[in-house]
């Protein structure tokens, strides 16, 4: 991994440690603790918007994705993540760090991902302003703002995505990608 790869790599790593943080565990248990906990320290549990999970969620795709990369170029921009999963194809390493036993399974896998990965790629203003489309980290439309990404619930965007993949009875996203995250440093993706 050379310097440039390792800045990106870092930079993913804390991005998805940050998604994580606005994405916690939403389960019965970890609610009631966290309800019990608030109620003795006396403060009310602050719930982020939806935007800020996502805009970080975006961001950790694109770095990882051109951490994955020796030289980035420059048409990729916000969009490197949609090519990075296609490459992964070609290296057949990274099949057990990411819990795939074939390039069969991953590609599978790589098909019931393909609509969550366009939506996470929109999600870049550049991209969402194109595209006519929201964005989880400015107000649009572009030439006149009127709607803030703290009032959008980007159901349709991208969770309506999320949770279909999930059912599919593919690895889910997000799994996948905690898994990314954690091995790329690793001698199997071959950086």
């Amino acid at each position: 991994m050379n310097a440039r790869q390792a800045a990106f790599y870092r930079q993913a790593q804390s991005d998805w440690s940050v998604f994580r943080y606005f994405h916690a565990d939403r389960s019965s248990w970890r609610s009631a603790v966290q309800r019990v906990w608030c109620r003795l320290i006396g403060v009310r549990p602050f719930p982020f918007p939806v935007c800020h999970e996502l805009h970080y969620l975006q961001m950790c795709t694109e770095k990882l994705a051109k951490a994955y990369f020796q030289t980035t170029p420059s048409r990729d921009g916000h969009a490197a993540f949609r090519r990075f999963l296609t490459e992964l194809l070609a290296n057949s390493n990274i099949l057990t760090p990411l819990g795939f036993a074939t390039t069969a399974e991953l590609t599978r896998w790589q098909g019931s991902v393909t609509s969550i990965v366009g939506a996470i790629e929109d999600l870049a203003p550049s991209i969402a302003d194109r595209k006519l489309l929201p964005n989880p980290e400015y107000p649009w439309p572009r030439d006149a703002p009127t709607v803030a990404p703290v009032d959008h619930p980007f159901t349709a965007e991208v969770y309506i995505h999320l949770d279909a993949q999930a059912l599919c009875g593919e690895p889910p996203f997000l799994i996948i990608l905690g898994r990314m995250v954690e091995t790329m440093r690793s001698s199997a993706w071959h950086l």
